[in-house]
């Protein structure tokens, strides 16, 4: 099935001492976080409604590859106006998803859950409404026909008004993020909290991190290079039906040889990044050293980013044979690396079902 996207941008943000779609969570603007969450879920048809200060939004989100539409009469109108602008832009779908841009911490997985109930419903069903113990969270999706009805609903209420004037049916989802916008500094501040722990971070602050510690510019080279592989693959692999956190991947590829010339590189960085709060990141940076339990499946962030280092030699994707060459002369660790040569041909392989990309070839760098 294919989805859309719509974000509304427009407003003010009045109530906030700040322009909330440029204030930074975890080193990116908030809007760019909010497009990130719908590219999370394989989402690419997406709009963006902007009217405020829309030349700046411009040229954050252009580079996200979204279309952008300007709500000129956005100082007179209200959301509803931003919505059905954005209606009007979508191309055919199956249904679209409508995000606020001041939501931008909805987890892969609230998405994967609404995308689940979409096949099982009645047809008289025009919208699912998620819903966190009982109160209507974020995003709600449009089937075709609920799409015409708010491009034609001319009755009062804004979007309360088109939720009790069709037929809908609720999906229960249990994320703190999708209840969450920002609309006054408190707000803002707990979004801040939430990202740290469960989210990744940008290319910046991670080169902050990187003259922090003083890291030497061959490493900072090969995280550059792991990190950058572990966001395309999770890219990728969201593009073919998986439900993760690209920025997860690819931030902790770039942070996961913090420390490396440290002993216990993996539990030194884990420990930095837990002091500073970004938990997340943290665990998947201390799972890169290798494959303690057998993962099930490639679809996985702290795989994935293991998967990278394993792909990775320096800057150069090799082959997993190369990668593991003189390891494979040390008798002390020999059968532990034969197991993790194992485990990443499987991965691999994974990857290139799902996807039907290939990771590497025998001979790649030969």
């Amino acid at each position: 099935m294919k989805f859309a996207g719509v974000i509304t941008a427009a407003g003010l943000s009045s109530r906030m001492d700040g322009f909330k779609p440029l204030m930074e969570i975890n080193g990116f603007p908030m809007i760019g976080m909010t497009v990130q969450s719908m590219k999370n879920a394989g989402i690419q048809d997406i709009t963006v409604v902007t009217g405020y200060r829309a030349k700046e939004m411009e040229k954050v989100i252009a580079p996200m590859k979204v279309r952008i539409v300007e709500n000129h009469d956005y100082r007179n109108t209200d959301m509803l106006a931003s919505i059905k602008i954005g209606l009007a832009e979508t191309d055919t779908a199956d249904g679209v998803f409508i995000l606020p841009g001041d939501i931008p911490l909805t987890a892969p997985d609230s998405f994967g859950k609404m995308m689940e109930k979409i096949s099982l419903v009645s047809p008289e069903i025009c919208a699912l409404l998620p819903t966190t113990a009982g109160r209507q969270v974020h995003p709600p999706f449009l089937f075709p026909e609920g799409k015409k009805q708010v491009l034609e609903y001319q009755g009062s209420g804004g979007m309360k008004g088109i939720w009790e004037s069709m037929q809908t049916a609720e999906v229960a989802i249990e994320d703190e993020g999708a209840q969450k916008d920002a609309d006054v500094r408190k707000d803002f501040d707990w979004m801040q909290n939430y990202a740290k722990v469960h989210k990744g971070i940008s290319k910046k602050l991670c080169e902050e991190f990187y003259r922090e510690v003083s890291l030497p510019q061959h490493i900072q080279a090969h995280c550059r290079a792991v990190g950058n592989l572990a966001g395309w693959m999770a890219e990728t692999l969201t593009a073919h039906g998986a439900f993760l956190d690209v920025e997860l991947c690819r931030s902790g590829g770039w942070l996961h040889d913090l420390f490396r010339l440290k002993p216990n590189h993996e539990e030194k960085a884990g420990v930095f990044l837990r002091d500073r709060g970004y938990l997340a990141l943290a665990k998947v940076v201390e799972d890169h050293r290798g494959f303690e339990k057998e993962p099930v499946t490639v679809c996985q962030e702290s795989v994935i980013v293991c998967l990278a280092d394993k792909l990775i030699q320096e800057t150069e994707r090799v082959s997993i044979e190369r990668r593991y060459q003189k390891a494979l002369g040390q008798d002390v660790v020999k059968e532990r690396i034969l197991r993790d040569i194992r485990i990443c041909r499987r991965l691999a392989e994974e990857f290139e079902v799902i996807t039907g990309e290939r990771l590497y070839s025998e001979n790649i760098s030969e």
